[in-house]
């Protein structure tokens, strides 16, 4: 089965709107996790969504999206960067992501929001995104 996180964050990546390293050593992006560092950085996690259909391979995940951004305590940085996430995922559709996994549509559940600062003072800004995919088993196609 392919890895929805992998595939987004390499289908991002491939766009120039973050960093992410799939060995996790450097860049940006982190996959269910928001790590100390780098100051500005993005955590992408999924979560589910109800009852996936036991016959056909069609499933639905939500998405969330996390920007931090720098230590200046300027809101604009994690806000531009959650926009710009925001804009490139919104409406996509029939897209084979760079791990395999084939989407067939995702939908922003609300613009960019703020939610804060961590406890360093760096703002955060989220969106989440239902997002479905195909996603064929041994049991459905």
């Amino acid at each position: 089965m392919a890895d929805l996180l992998d595939g987004i964050a390499r289908y991002l990546d491939g766009l120039g709107l973050l960093t992410y390293d799939p060995d996790g050593t450097s860049g940006d992006t982190f996959p269910d996790l928001m790590p100390p560092t780098p100051d500005e950085a993005v955590a992408l996690g999924s979560y589910g969504l109800g009852e996936p259909d036991p016959v056909t391979a069609d499933d639905e995940s939500g998405l969330q999206v996390r920007c931090r951004g720098p230590l200046s305590g300027d809101p604009r940085p994690s806000r531009a960067k959650a926009m710009a996430v925001y804009g490139a995922l919104h409406g996509l559709t029939d897209t084979a992501l760079p791990d395999g996994t084939w989407l067939e549509l995702a939908v922003a559940q609300q613009t960019p929001s703020p939610i804060g600062q961590d406890a360093l003072g760096r703002h955060e800004h989220v969106v989440n995104f239902r997002i479905h995919t195909v996603n064929p088993t041994a049991n459905r196609t």
